[in-house]
């Protein structure tokens, strides 16, 4: 609900923080826990904007279902750490949304947002996936 409101220089870009929560129940609780914690939030944040079923939702629901199936096949694979998966995220999150804007808008031009914010999912995603990571940390050590 607050990461709307943070200035960020670029029109249409966010930093994704709560994918947080998405990484640290895949590391946690598995996939099935991601989906369920992903698919929620897009729900509740939703819901109290006011937008459940309106363009942002629409548009926030293929980011998250593209992302989280994606990062979920990646994740099997033990290939990728926390911050590669973070940041594959953030990239499919935002190609899944230039489709979705594609679709409802009946404009292929969109599709030239693309390679720019799949640039910037890199930076967004080594933050998200390194917050992530320390929460991690501080979650075990507690233990």
């Amino acid at each position: 609900m607050i990461e709307p409101v943070l200035p960020i220089p670029v029109p249409g870009v966010k930093l994704g923080l709560a994918n947080i929560l998405g990484l640290i129940a895949l590391m946690l609780f598995g996939v099935k826990t991601m989906f369920a914690v992903n698919l929620s939030r897009v729900l509740i944040a939703s819901l109290l904007r006011g937008i459940l079923f309106g363009t942002g939702f629409w548009v926030s629901l293929s980011g998250v279902l593209i992302s989280t199936t994606l990062v979920a096949l990646l994740y099997k694979t033990n290939k990728f750490s926390l911050v590669g998966l973070s940041i594959a995220a953030a990239a499919f999150h935002n190609m899944g949304q230039i489709m979705m804007i594609i679709v409802i808008y009946s404009s292929i031009f969109m599709i030239y947002w693309m390679p720019p914010l799949i640039w910037l999912s890199i930076p967004t995603g080594l933050l998200t996936g390194s917050l992530a990571l320390g929460a991690l940390q501080r979650l075990r050590f507690q233990k």
